[in-house]
């Protein structure tokens, strides 16, 4: 996608289809990161580094997703958050979902944190 022309070819004729974009955000790669949507959907996959820089990281998607909100072109949000060590993604994905239903209006269930293993049965 460095290349332009051919990025611009590829949003096309997603968009023509009505074909979601999905946007990728690897901690130490956001050279690979694009904002395109194709459609009125966001779909973005987050995957985090298990560092402190994840939390900043996550509020730039914040101000990001607002401001798609803000200008009317995004209705439907899929946030996909992982990293390599998954205990830690809850932590994440709460901080992430908290500030979207106090700043935003949502009301989305936040994840606890599990202190050990449920029963299965």
């Amino acid at each position: 996608m460095n290349d332009a022309e051919v990025a611009d070819r590829f949003y096309a004729l997603l968009e023509e289809n009505n074909v979601t974009n999905i946007i990728t955000d690897t901690a130490g790669r956001r050279d690979l990161l694009h904002m395109h949507l194709t459609t009125s959907k966001a779909f973005i996959r987050y995957v985090g580094a298990n560092h402190e820089s994840d939390y900043t990281r996550l509020d730039d998607w914040f101000d990001r997703i607002k401001s798609w909100i803000e200008i009317g072109g995004l209705e439907d949000i899929y946030f996909f958050v992982h990293q390599n060590l998954e205990k830690a993604s809850p932590l994440l994905s709460a901080y992430f979902i908290k500030r979207l239903n106090n700043e935003l209006g949502y009301n989305l269930h936040v994840p606890e944190q599990q202190t050990g293993q449920t029963n299965m049965f």
